[in-house]
């Protein structure tokens, strides 16, 4: 089956170097796709994009549906035998699933599945896996009476159009749901979703996009 790696522009201009690297191992595996937005090339019928954004799974899937199938690249990379892994031993983070994951089991399997090559101790949350609320300022759902209060001031409004400082306080929220454990700290939050990233760090959280633990260019 012929397969098509398409990058994520919000991944390249926020982690170039990791990008860089993904970019120089599946590019010696098949052809790079241009931004999934704007891609006009013609593909063989039944090829297989890979992808690691979720904003471009949902483009494949409704311009290209019916002729491409889909696979998230950390699924693609988790059965790859000849991938070389980093070594995070010692590093401790919580995982931060997300929203738009939620019909996609083999991603929440998947990430695990490489966070453990990776020698990384990961901390589970209460919303994991497919309870999770969160999607940065795309989708959240607040439970703090001040916050719902405070989005009830916007009515229709998008998340990601509100005021960067009410995005902040929704944000910090979500930071505050993370784990910690006396004898094992946890300050650091892995996602594998542009927007999650963005969000924790809004919300005065740390956070490391998977792949750039992947690809070894994470330094703590």
């Amino acid at each position: 089956m012929n397969q098509v790696y398409f990058p994520s522009c919000n991944f390249s201009a926020a982690s170039p170097e990791a990008a860089k690297k993904i970019r120089a191992l599946l590019a010696e595996r098949m052809p790079v796709a241009g931004c999934c937005r704007v891609e006009k090339k013609a593909y063989v019928a039944g090829a297989k994009a890979i992808y690691f954004c979720q904003a471009c799974r949902e483009t494949i899937e409704t311009k290209m549906g019916a002729e491409m199938e889909t696979e998230n690249l950390i699924v693609y990379l988790d059965h790859d035998d000849t991938f070389s892994w980093p070594d995070y031993s010692g590093f401790t983070a919580t995982i931060q699933d997300c929203w738009r994951d939620r019909e996609h089991p083999e991603i929440f399997d998947a990430v695990r599945s490489v966070l453990h090559k990776m020698h990384v101790t990961v901390i589970e949350m209460e919303e994991n896996r497919e309870k999770s609320v969160f999607c940065g300022n795309l989708h959240f759902e607040p439970q703090k009476p001040e916050n719902k209060e405070l989005l009830a001031r916007y009515p229709d409004t998008p998340l990601f159009q509100l005021p960067e400082d009410i995005q902040a306080i929704l944000m910090r929220e979500q930071v505050e749901k993370f784990p910690t454990m006396e004898l094992l700290p946890c300050e650091w939050a892995v996602c594998y979703c542009n927007r999650c990233v963005k969000g924790i760090t809004a919300g005065g959280g740390k956070a490391v996009h998977l792949l750039e633990l992947a690809m070894g260019t994470f330094v703590l």
